[in-house]
């Protein structure tokens, strides 16, 4: 969390800029180590604890409003996509509901987890495994939540089909009062194309108002007299689960082109308009490709064992993008140059251990080689199992997030086999 500009009392007004809406200052603490003091102000650069705050999570920045704009210079933070899921199952129907509310204060402290219900079950969506089992052991920790995680599994995506020829609908009715209202919502619906670049809060997707300026995502967007509040609410409510295959659709591009609702009538209509109107413009269109989430990864090994590595890379799925052309001795990648003079040195007599990077036959040095590629995520799980039997656990891997990918036809298959859809 930002706090700008400077001093902050508790008689300030604060204002969430990235939420757009205000916050009220009930303490101020200012912390020594572990101690903490109650303080009426704090002054710039300190390291406090403000109490009292609802909506405001981590990466959030507040304002002063004291005479001042509640316009930010501090770009919002948009946590990178979620890649691994897994279900919660709370261990009786008593602990269902603390078990939300604990997930709820942890996504505050954590904006890259995400939670949703998805028929009946309760779902975290995190950004690997090992980022599932941290939030897996501060439920425990911290609040206590009384549950079980469920079989990590690969987060795919779904883009949006290629399809334009079926009419969609704009209005939408439903009954308000026991009496028929209907609102109507317009939208313009498209793949992204290869050189566009999707906003990282919507997951990948450009969402555009009329005017054609970007729709703030509903998680920083409260106004609830504004009607576009209910109308990203709804546009979010249908991106985060496909008709076709319960994916979260990604990789396309959304612009509300009109819309318009009874007078009288609350604005929260938009909101179900929204939903269900999109919807139907998604599955009229046919299912686009499905995603797979991939991964750039670097793998150090011995040059001895160099085939074998790069076989299995290929098949599972692999890339290889690049070898690196220099060779490096296995005990000197990392290591930094330093002056040997005045180093004792013991003979290779007293220190057999010295020899374990040497042949010896022909007393030369062992050599590494970097292996650079992408592979798909869910095949590479295992990875550093499979990578310590292949090597003998001799080899260095190091692995980052490549975003997501159209699959070939035939994992298609096995993706819609695996979740019962083929």
């Amino acid at each position: 969390m930002t706090l700008w500009p400077g001093t902050l009392s508790r008689q300030s007004g604060l204002f969430n800029s990235s939420r757009g809406v205000k916050e009220r200052v009930s303490k101020l603490l200012l912390l020594y180590a572990s101690d903490a003091e109650e303080v009426e102000e704090l002054p710039f650069g300190s390291v406090g604890v403000i109490l009292g705050l609802k909506h405001t999570r981590t990466g959030d920045t507040l304002i002063s409003t004291h005479g001042r704009s509640k316009d930010s210079p501090f770009p919002g933070i948009t946590p990178p996509p979620t890649t691994m899921s897994a279900s919660v199952v709370p261990q009786s129907h008593a602990d269902l509901q603390p078990v939300e509310d604990a997930l709820n204060s942890l996504i505050r402290t954590d904006p890259s987890i995400r939670m949703e219900t998805h028929e009946g079950q309760l779902l975290v969506h995190g950004l690997g495994a090992l980022h599932l089992e941290i939030v897996e052991g501060r439920l425990r920790d911290e609040w206590g939540a009384k549950c079980e995680f469920g079989r990590r599994r690969v987060t795919y995506r779904e883009s949006v089909g290629p399809d334009e020829s079926r009419p969609s609908i704009v209005d939408w009715t439903t009954s308000v009062g026991g009496k028929n209202v209907t609102a109507s919502v317009s939208f313009s619906l498209r793949p992204l194309l290869d050189n566009e670049v999707g906003d990282g809060a919507w997951d990948d997707n450009i969402v555009l108002r009329d005017d054609g300026n970007p729709l703030p995502h509903p998680s920083v967007f409260h106004d609830e007299q504004n009607p576009w509040t209910h109308i990203s609410r709804g546009i979010a409510g249908t991106l985060s689960s496909s008709p076709h295959t319960s994916f979260p659709l990604s990789r396309s591009r959304i612009q509300v082109t009109a819309f318009n609702h009874p007078p009288n009538i609350p604005l929260s209509i938009l909101g179900g308009a929204s939903a269900i109107i999109l919807r139907d413009l998604v599955k009229s269109r046919g299912r686009g490709p499905i995603l797979e989430p991939y991964i750039q990864i670097r793998v150090s090994v011995g040059s001895d064992v160099l085939g074998p590595v790069m076989k299995d890379l290929v098949e599972h799925g692999g890339e290889i993008l690049d070898l690196a052309e220099s060779n490096v001795p296995l005990d000197e990648e990392n290591s930094i140059p330093y002056s040997q003079e005045g180093v004792y040195v013991p003979p290779k007599l007293l220190s057999p251990s010295s020899l374990s990077s040497v042949d010896e036959g022909t007393h030369s040095v062992r050599l590494k080689r970097p292996v650079y590629a992408v592979a798909p995520l869910s095949q590479m799980l295992d990875y550093s199992t499979r990578l310590r039997a292949m090597t003998g656990g001799h080899s260095q891997f190091e692995m980052s997030s490549a975003g997501f990918r159209a699959v070939s036809p035939v994992r298609e298959l096995e993706i819609l086999t695996e979740i019962g859809r083929a």
